[in-house]
Parts: C-alpha cells; sequence; structure tokens
C-alpha cells in the first residue's frame, strides 16, 4: 500500500501515461544536436532509411513500451508504401517553434502537448482548445491519398503490427469513414506461427490476484509489441482488415460501426468501416438536461456491444470514455475498435497498456477473458462519476482501484453495487454472482440487467415526510386539517415509494369551518384511493404480479395527464358533495361553510398538486424556491393584473378574501401543477397561517444548503415554531417532504 498519496500540485513521472510522455522526451534528448544541415545536407531521421546504416555509439538501445511498431531487419525490405505515401519532399524551412501550453487550471501542473487531459490530476482540457487536442508526435497526419477514386485517406490515426487506420471521406456518399489497411499478402504468413495454445491450458475461470502478483508497476517499462499470432483453422489472420471485417459480420450487432466495403487495390488489403457520429460519451453524460434513465440507456448499449463482440471471439483490451459516441437518436456506439484482441488472449498479443485496461490483461497473463471488460466497464463509470480522466491518484498501488464506497458513502446503493461489482482488481468480485454464473459466465448479462435497473432507478429520489399544525396564539380550535398517505414497497431491486398529502384550511365561522376541513380530507381520501394510480397508497400492489423475472418487474411510472385529471375531479366531486351538506334537509354545519384544499401526489421523480384557495404548495428546487400554485383571492388576481403591487397586497385589508373555496359555490375550476423532483429538493405545503407569517426568502434561506433544515421533521417544528413566536394570529399547519 502506499503510504503517502502523491502530489496533486506537480506532474507525475511516473505511471503509464506518464512513462509513454517520458520515453517521448528521451527519444527527443537522443537526437543529434548539431547544427541545421544546410539545404545540400540531408539528415536521416528515426523512421528513414539511413538509420540503419548509423554506428551502433549513434543508435539508442531499444526501449521497451515505445508506442511505435519495431523497425524491420535491414534484409527485409519495406513494404511498398510509395504508390499512396510519398518517400520524399523537398526539404522546407525549419518550422516554427511550438507555442507554449498554459499550465492546467486546476493543479498549474505543465501540460504535456498532444494531451487532452492533465497527467497530474485529469482535467480535461476544453475541446476546443486546438492547441491541447493536437494530435500525438506518433500518430502524423498523412498526405491525402485518394483509393479507388473513391476513398480520401486524410489523417492517420495509428498503426499495430503492420496494420493502419485512418480517417478518412467516401466521396461516393458524402460520409466519413474509418479506413483499415494492411500490406498484402498479410503480415503473418512471413512470420513463423507459434504453437497453439490449448484452450484448456487458458483457463476461463479467474485470475487468483492475491496469489499471483504479476501486474506491471506504473514505473515499470511497458511490454514490448509481440508478433502477430497466426490464424486457427486458417482464417483470416489477426489483426488484419479481413479478421476485423469477419468480427464485425459474426458480432452483427447494428450499434456497432457498420462495414461499408472491403477490397485489395495497390498491394494493400482495404477495409472502410462506419464513422458513428454524435457526441462523445464525456459530452452527453455531462449535459445537465441528461437524465440518469438516458444515461445508463447509453452504458447499456455499450454492454450490449461488447457482449457481442466477445460472442464473436474478441475482446477490446480496454473501454474509454471517448471511446463511445452518442448519436442523436440516443444511441450508445462504440466507435472505436483499434483495440480488439482475439480470445483467448494470447500470451504473445500486442498489448498497449492504459489506466482503463485489466490487470490481467495488461501483465499478459495468458489468463484474460471476458470478464476483464467488467475491469474497464467500471474504469468508465469511475472517470465519468468525477468527471475526469483516471489517474495513478484514483489507485492504491497498480492495477488496485481504491475503494469506491468508502470514498462516497452516501452514493445511491445500485450505482455502488455497481462499481463494486465491476472495477476491483479481483476477477472473482466482479460479475456475474453465483446463480447468473449458470446463464453467461462472462458476467456481461447481469451487468446488462444491473445497467436496466440503474436507469429505472437512479432518478427517483427516496421520501422523507414530516407534518406539524399549531392552533396559533389568537385561535381557540383548529381548523385546519390534514391527512398524510406514504406508502414504499420493493421487489428485486426496485423501490416504489409515492405519498399523498391532504390540506384544508376552514372558513366561514369555527363549528362550520372545522367541518368543512375534515369532510373536504374524508372525500378526497375515497375519491382518489379508488383510483389505480393512487391505488397503492390503499394497500394495493404498485408492481405487476405476472411479469417474468428476466423482463424486469418495475412500477408503471406515472401518466402525468391522467393524475391531474383525477385530481382535478376528486376537487370538483368534493366541492359538490360539501356544498349540497350545507343545504339540504338535515344540512351538516352551516349554510355557506367552506374551505382550501390541497392535493399533492409526490413519487420518486414527479410531484402533481390540485389547488383551491389560498393555501399553498412550494417547490425548492436547484437553490430556489418556486411557488406551484397561485392565490386564489381578489387581492392576488388585482396584482396579476397590475393593479397592485406585490408589496402593496402584503398589508391590503381584504388579502385572505377568497375567490374560490371548496363548498362555497355548485362548482370549482381547480388549479393543477407538475414539477420533477431531484436529489436535495423540498415540497412544502401549508396553510395561510404559515405564509402570512413565513416570508419566502426566510423559507429560502432555512431549506438551503446553509440552513438550519437537516430533516424534514426539523424543518416543520422549526416552522410551526416560527409561526408561533410571530405571534401566530391564524392556525397554520405544514407538511414538509425531503427529496434524497
Amino acid at each position: 500500500m502506499s503510504s503517502t498519496p502523491p502530489s496533486p500540485d506537480s506532474p507525475r513521472p511516473g505511471g503509464l501515461q506518464g512513462m509513454r510522455s517520458w520515453l517521448l522526451g528521451m527519444v527527443e534528448s537522443l537526437k543529434p544536436s548539431e547544427p541545421t544541415p544546410s539545404e545540400d545536407e540531408i539528415v536521416p531521421t528515426w523512421d528513414a532509411p539511413g538509420v540503419a546504416e548509423a554506428t551502433p555509439a549513434e543508435i539508442p538501445p531499444p526501449l521497451e513500451g515505445l508506442p511505435v511498431a519495431e523497425a524491420p531487419p535491414p534484409a527485409e525490405p519495406a513494404p511498398p508504401l510509395a504508390e499512396v505515401v510519398p518517400l520524399a519532399a523537398p526539404i522546407a524551412a525549419p518550422p516554427a517553434p511550438p507555442l507554449a501550453l498554459p499550465p492546467c487550471p486546476i493543479c498549474d501542473s505543465p501540460r504535456t502537448p498532444g494531451r487532452s487531459h492533465c497527467d497530474s490530476c485529469g482535467y480535461i482540457f476544453p475541446h476546443d482548445d486546438g492547441r491541447a487536442a493536437a494530435p500525438l508526435a506518433a500518430v502524423a497526419a498523412a498526405p491525402a491519398t485518394l483509393v479507388r477514386d473513391r476513398y480520401e485517406l486524410t489523417e492517420r490515426l495509428g498503426e499495430r503490427l503492420g496494420v493502419e487506420r485512418f480517417r478518412g471521406v467516401d466521396h461516393g456518399s458524402g460520409a466519413p469513414v474509418v479506413v483499415v489497411r494492411s500490406p498484402e499478402p498479410p503480415m503473418v504468413e512471413a512470420i513463423p506461427a507459434p504453437e497453439p495454445v490449448p484452450v484448456a491450458e487458458v483457463p476461463q475461470s479467474v485470475f487468483d490476484a492475491e496469489t499471483e502478483e504479476i501486474m506491471i508497476g506504473f514505473d515499470d517499462p511497458m511490454p514490448s509489441s509481440l508478433p502477430v499470432t497466426g490464424a486457427p483453422g486458417g482464417g483470416p489472420a489477426f489483426p488484419t482488415p479481413a479478421w476485423e471485417e469477419q468480427v464485425l459480420h459474426a458480432a452483427g450487432h447494428p450499434f456497432l460501426p457498420q462495414v461499408f466495403d472491403s477490397f485489395a487495390d495497390g498491394g494493400f488489403e482495404y477495409l472502410i468501416e462506419e464513422v458513428p457520429v454524435g457526441r462523445s460519451l464525456w459530452d452527453a453524460w455531462d449535459d445537465p438536461d441528461a437524465t440518469m434513465e438516458q444515461r445508463f440507456t447509453w452504458l447499456k448499449h455499450l454492454a450490449e456491444q461488447v457482449r457481442a463482440l466477445h460472442l464473436a471471439g474478441t475482446l477490446p483490451e480496454s473501454l474509454r470514455p471517448e471511446m463511445v459516441v452518442v448519436t442523436p437518436d440516443g444511441r450508445g456506439r462504440l466507435a472505436d475498435l483499434s483495440e480488439l484482441l482475439p480470445l483467448p488472449v494470447p500470451p504473445d498479443a500486442p498489448i498497449r497498456g492504459s489506466l482503463y485496461t485489466a490487470p490481467e490483461v495488461a501483465a499478459h497473463s495468458g489468463r484474460a477473458d471476458p470478464r476483464a471488460n467488467l475491469y474497464s466497464f467500471g474504469a468508465v463509470l469511475y472517470a465519468l462519476h468525477v468527471g475526469r480522466e483516471l489517474t495513478e491518484m484514483d489507485f492504491d498501488r497498480p492495477g488496485h482501484p481504491k475503494p469506491f464506497v468508502p470514498r462516497w458513502p452516501d452514493i445511491h446503493p445500485a450505482f455502488g453495487r455497481l462499481m463494486m461489482k465491476t472495477f476491483t482488481r479481483e476477477v472473482s468480485a466482479r460479475f456475474p454472482t453465483d446463480e447468473a454464473m449458470k446463464e453467461d459466465p462472462t458476467g456481461f448479462t447481469e451487468l446488462i440487467r444491473t445497467l436496466e435497473v440503474c436507469s429505472r432507478t437512479l432518478d427517483n429520489v427516496r421520501l422523507e415526510i414530516a407534518a406539524w399544525t399549531t392552533t396559533g396564539m389568537v385561535r381557540t380550535g383548529n381548523e385546519d386539517a390534514f391527512a398524510l398517505l406514504h406508502a414504499c414497497e420493493s421487489r428485486q431491486d426496485d423501490v416504489g415509494e409515492s405519498a399523498l398529502l391532504l390540506l384544508a384550511d376552514g372558513m366561514g365561522g369555527y363549528e362550520a369551518g372545522e367541518i368543512a376541513a375534515a369532510l373536504a380530507i374524508q372525500h378526497l381520501r375515497r375519491i382518489l384511493l379508488a383510483q389505480k394510480p393512487f391505488a397503492a397508497l390503499a394497500g394495493a400492489t404498485a408492481f405487476p404480479t405476472d411479469v417474468p423475472r428476466a423482463e424486469g418487474n418495475a412500477s408503471a411510472p406515472l401518466r402525468i395527464d391522467e393524475a391531474k385529471a383525477l385530481i382535478r375531479s376528486a376537487l370538483k366531486e368534493t366541492n359538490r358533495a360539501i356544498f349540497q351538506a350545507s343545504r339540504g334537509p338535515n344540512p351538516v354545519g352551516k349554510r355557506g361553510m367552506g374551505c382550501t384544499a390541497e392535493v399533492v401526489y409526490v413519487d420518486g421523480r414527479n410531484v402533481v398538486v390540485g389547488h383551491v384557495g389560498d393555501s399553498r404548495t412550494y417547490h425548492f428546487h436547484d437553490g430556489r424556491l418556486i411557488q406551484l400554485t397561485r392565490d386564489q383571492t381578489l387581492v392576488n388576481r388585482l396584482v396579476e393584473l397590475g393593479q397592485l403591487t406585490p408589496e402593496e397586497a402584503e398589508d391590503h385589508p381584504r388579502k385572505n378574501e377568497l375567490q374560490q373555496a371548496i363548498g362555497g359555490q355548485p362548482d370549482v375550476e381547480p388549479g393543477v401543477y407538475h414539477g420533477l423532483l431531484n436529489p436535495g429538493d423540498w415540497v412544502i405545503v401549508c396553510s395561510d397561517g404559515l405564509s402570512n407569517h413565513v416570508k419566502d426568502r426566510e423559507l429560502e434561506q432555512m431549506l438551503s444548503a446553509q440552513g438550519e433544515a437537516a430533516s424534514a421533521e426539523v424543518a416543520a417544528r422549526r416552522l410551526v415554531n416560527l409561526v408561533n413566536i410571530e405571534g401566530a394570529t391564524d392556525n397554520a399547519t405544514v407538511v414538509v417532504v425531503r427529496a434524497t
């Protein structure tokens, strides 16, 4: 275990990424330091044939881990590149020195040219910063080349074992493409194939990390790329374009890049692939309007594509957020196939290695199976959660990620379990669990189900509810009434939770107001609980009883328009019942009695409000207090018409004169409202006895992060006590909902 974490205030020379920067710097330092040659003198570069003729003192020893292909022996001619890439060009003037990069704005560390993120803290530089996003020196732009008079190769993306990848344009359709090419015939024919590794010797079981410490260290040299493995059964050799084409056809997943064309031309094999168009997963995930349902749907799409690649006999070495594109139609698509490896992974596989690579893959253990991608998947989740690239500071030691849940103990338990079952060194601790092992030993079927659960539940809040009422300091009796119904039920991994809040403030005389409020609560509860959307509050289950486990067992989402219509109808029916009760042959209470009414339904995502009178429902959202309801009073109407200012309305003598009340007229027209709940939101339902004494700014301050309301119970008690301190000239009732 590392005893002292590295300081984020200084650049870190260690690590897989830091080591690469160090190696590239060493190459630069080893170049000749003589003065700039004249135009008649040609100085050989590292890639020029003249290097082979230099003396031993001029050539540095081979550096393991240098991310470039090994130079061919002098006896073997270089591949015939002259048909597509010019070999020589007139010597140009010395290039201008590169612009100095500003340091990282987070940790002030020096920036590495070509790096899209900080090597020290992982901060991702803005995408419009051209200097930070410049390509690495090892990935050079290629001169524009046209193949078959149709496909233009515009930029060289990389190379592995002689197979090159280019960004290109299909001039037939105008679409961007990826061009994969390798010399023809395949390079595998010139290299003796190693003895085939029997499947029995490459266990698909767990990698015992506790007994076999073979993971490379952050400061160890990278393993060199080894010779290509021959193709079993005489099929296309890895990693040729024909092999990649066969993999994509075998995977057959519609979200993977589609094959547009394949052919041989000018001594090369070519594969033309689709380029998925959209936003990077980094940008899509950080979109403030994106929901957890959308985010985890994208991750589910990624997991499905990786599983399809496994079934096609391949394993992506690692997964990273920048490898995924979110298309405009909401699909998460794997756009980078440059790191595909055959399954089982042979010991001589060309491993590049990164902090996203599973330890058993990076160690060339020969024991890597598809569960290695579970580690990479968890690394992607971790990076997305912290909003930056992984750094060494996220690991206790190489290959040992720091425990996730202890660092974020308040994280959603479903997300925490997902991290613990993926981003861990111990293969046996990853998916699948015991029962799921029988169905899919790779763990990806169980991963996909877990992502579906997260997409359904991570947007849902949990409800903490409290309610208090006071007679006040002037009145003798309390004419307010309220009812609170709260239901919570869990099935498998889903939790269904909802609450119905009913509040009525009586008017028209002490006895009559009390009776009207009590009748309103009684009628509203009876009418609403008989409706299907609210049946769970009366004891019915919120979950389907006839859905197989494999199809999920989530409760049906609330249909907002239906809920609004039912609440409006319940208020109108309650109004008619109380109006008739006060005017029948044997009237209940007094003629003209009435009350206000608030009907508030809350579930894991929504708050739906029905309203008559001048009681209020507030929604504290994103640090701002919003009054959802509109006071149905004469004075408020004058304010809306511009005849009074809000300040004048506060002290107006007819301030409490209602335009609508339950029971006052044969019919009413309720107001209905809807809002979305996020963790940290509050919902306050209160009678005017509270709102007359507690100003909006005081309520907002109490509910803010700097306020004193640590819980719903504390907030409810403090609000009622504050009203009494202010004189409480009326009854006051408050129901507080805290979303967590």
